[in-house]
């Protein structure tokens, strides 16, 4: 392979890599606010079936009735705030044009970067458009940051690297080397 392709090989290997360890975090997150969603129905469950256990066979005294009908008012009011259920859709949703593009990228590593078929600016010119929807669709996803970072602390940043960053053997099987 000439100099340029060897190039535009580097340049999309590194963009794909970015671009998986994009749709690993933007799917952590959706899964991080599916959890929690979960979890806070759970909390609301109890609380409302402590109200109403409160209500016909008395397991807690009358004067503490108000506890558990806070907790779920506080808990209505903060997934009504954050809409909890939309923000997973809504990394889930960018998670996966997210893999798709990185599809493309996979897809032109092995195939268009190699092809004998291909000029060098037939080849450059599919690198430019898949740069271009990469960066469109960075213009158009979520932002995962805030809510990441608080993850990453809870969790471990080594335990969430783990689960996210590329490999070597990922990189290499990426454009069809060894690996």
């Amino acid at each position: 392979m000439d100099g340029i392709r060897d190039k535009i090989r580097h340049r999309a290997e590194n963009k794909a890599d970015s671009i998986c360890y994009t749709y690993k975090q933007h799917f952590a997150a959706a899964n991080f606010y599916r959890a929690l969603s979960r979890v806070l129905d759970v909390v609301m469950f109890a609380a409302a079936s402590l109200i109403l256990a409160t209500n016909f066979w008395g397991v807690m005294p009358n004067r503490y009735i108000a506890i558990p009908a806070l907790l779920i008012a506080g808990i209505t009011g903060y997934r009504r705030g954050t809409n909890l259920e939309d923000r997973a859709e809504e990394f889930r949703r960018s998670a996966r044009r997210y893999h798709a593009l990185f599809d493309e990228y996979r897809d032109f590593l092995a195939i268009t970067v190699v092809s004998e078929d291909l000029n060098d600016e037939e080849v450059m010119a599919k690198f430019d458009r898949l740069s271009e929807d990469r960066r469109q669709l960075n213009r158009t996803t979520p932002d995962a940051n805030g809510v990441w970072y608080r993850y990453i602390k809870w969790k471990g940043e080594d335990k969430i690297r783990e689960e996210i960053t590329t490999t070597t053997e990922t990189r290499e099987a990426l454009s069809g080397g060894k690996g």
